[in-house]
């Protein structure tokens, strides 16, 4: 397939040219090794659209031209219909957007990331214990963890194990962010002007799903602050992220109430979503890789004395755990992709960027791409070490993962630290292995992953195993007092 001719810098053409753009089997990304080159430029339902398939082009373009390629492209359906125009993933780039992602640095940059390390560790070592109790029950585990971590951290709120509605509320607006984000389901994106349309109209139904998924939303944006305002105006309040954001003697005066309360609603719908996918991807990955989890069970034992859990302090001592966490990021993307837009037309290798256009990081293959890593379809967490140690010269993969220059996550520091403390303590206490069919086969679970905004895996069994009678003892060791009955 030869796609249209683009001006060439200086009045020459040249072709931006690919045999195909495809979805991938393992998830709703661009085949990198489908596209022809870094680049490839792409005619979608009448817009124009680049895809960056390297690492270097997505730095290039990103983060050393943020200035012209940090805002997002037009979401008609997901911002301008549902309204979902308050969180900081969609918003245009511009002052209102920096406002938001000021009010998030300051709590959540890599320094202040580890004022919340003790309240992960507690509700990690929580979650370890719930394990022990019901290994099978650990799927639900895991939407446990994630949501409780964010409700801790971001509004002092401690959640129940089972059915609490915060956490029934968190899925219900990430699965309605899901449904609206889906490009190219609905005629408005192609068609803005439908936005018009009333909602009773014949054929309107994409307005009446809009109205209930911003009946979601708006709830989960409102009840949240509504609770900790209430709770500090009662003097109930646990110091949290929101307390620091509210209270007289911290608060930014500065940042106008509706920042504050979107930047805490991006926390409570965007955090535990992708951390949650992350932790899902992980035990899919050990279930698929035993060995690559022997050999990193291998180096915590050696490493830490007396059956010690891992901690955050352990981290620079445990270079295969933390490969074995990097190439789990690499291997299962959990956002496979991640769209700009240019505000300027551009010229990048001679090639002219036509402005408007959507620019595409495909995270998937910047990750799968031969040139950065030898055999991108392996699971091996080598590759990210030489000589025992961590090797620099290998791409970060949550370089890519937790996004580029200006809008990079700002929640990235703490995120990565829940997830490498989870890896850490579950490859220290448990095995994670396929269940037996009824011939005593390994069931090993489907590579397909998700569609999405955020892509994961489908829900799977896999066996829980304590490794030591001694394992158990460190986590009831680590867990609060009132939770270890």
């Amino acid at each position: 397939m030869t796609f249209p001719v683009l001006p060439r810098s200086g009045g020459v053409t040249q072709r931006w040219e690919t045999h195909t753009a495809s979805r991938s089997t393992e998830s709703s990304s661009i085949r990198a090794d489908r596209m022809t080159g870094p680049v490839a430029y792409m005619r979608v339902l009448g817009r124009d659209v680049v895809v960056l398939n390297t690492a270097k082009a997505a730095i290039d373009l990103f983060e050393k031209r943020s200035a012209i390629y940090s805002t997002r492209p037009r979401f008609v359906m997901l911002n301008e219909v549902a309204r979902f125009d308050w969180v900081m993933a969609f918003m245009p780039y511009g002052h209102w957007l920096r406002l938001h992602r000021r009010a998030l640095h300051k709590h959540l940059n890599e320094s202040a990331a580890k004022i919340w390390w003790s309240a992960q560790h507690d509700l990690n070592a929580q979650f370890l214990k719930r394990l022990l109790d019901t290994p099978g029950d650990w799927w639900d585990l895991t939407h446990w963890l994630a949501g409780a971590t964010i409700m801790r951290i971001a509004f002092g709120i401690d959640v129940v194990q089972k059915k609490d509605p915060w956490i029934e509320l968190g899925i219900d607006v990430a699965e309605a962010a899901s449904q609206a984000g889906r490009f190219g389901a609905f005629a408005v994106d192609l068609f803005p002007l439908l936005k018009h349309v009333p909602a009773w109209f014949p054929g309107a139904k994409f307005k009446r799903d809009a109205l209930e998924w911003q009946r979601i939303h708006l709830r989960a944006r409102n009840l949240p602050f509504q609770r900790i305002t209430e709770d500090i105006a009662t003097g109930k309040a646990v110091p949290c992220i929101a307390t620091a954001m509210l209270e007289e003697e911290t608060r930014d005066t500065s940042l106008p109430e509706e920042v504050v309360k979107n930047a805490l609603g991006v926390m409570y719908i965007a955090g535990a979503d992708t951390a949650l996918a992350v932790m899902r991807v992980f035990f899919f990955a050990m279930v698929k890789h035993p060995s690559a989890q022997k050999a990193a069970q291998a180096e915590i034992d050696r490493v830490l004395l007396n059956d010690s859990l891992p901690s955050y302090r352990d981290r620079a001592r445990l270079p295969l755990v933390e490969a074995l966490y990097r190439e789990t990021l690499r291997m299962y993307p959990v956002t496979p992709l991640n769209a700009h837009c240019v505000t300027e037309d551009d010229d990048y290798g001679g090639m002219l960027i036509p402005k408007g256009s959507t620019v595409i990081a495909n995270t998937w293959g910047i990750l799968h791409n031969e040139e950065t890593y030898a055999e991108p379809e392996v699971f091996k967490p080598e590759r990210f070490l030489t000589q025992g140690m961590l090797d620099p010269d290998v791409f970060d993969p949550r370089d890519a993962v937790f996004g580029y220059g200006r809008r990079v996550c700002p929640g990235k520091h703490v995120a990565d630290a829940e997830l490498w403390l989870l890896v850490a303590t579950m490859l220290a206490c448990f095995n994670i292995s396929p269940t037996l069919d009824d011939n005593g086969d390994p069931m090993i679970p489907s590579s397909t992953m998700s569609s999405g905004l955020v892509s994961s895996v489908s829900h799977f069994p896999c066996n829980i195993e304590l490794r030591t009678e001694s394992k158990r003892a460190a986590i009831m060791e680590k867990v609060p007092d009132p939770i270890r009955a």
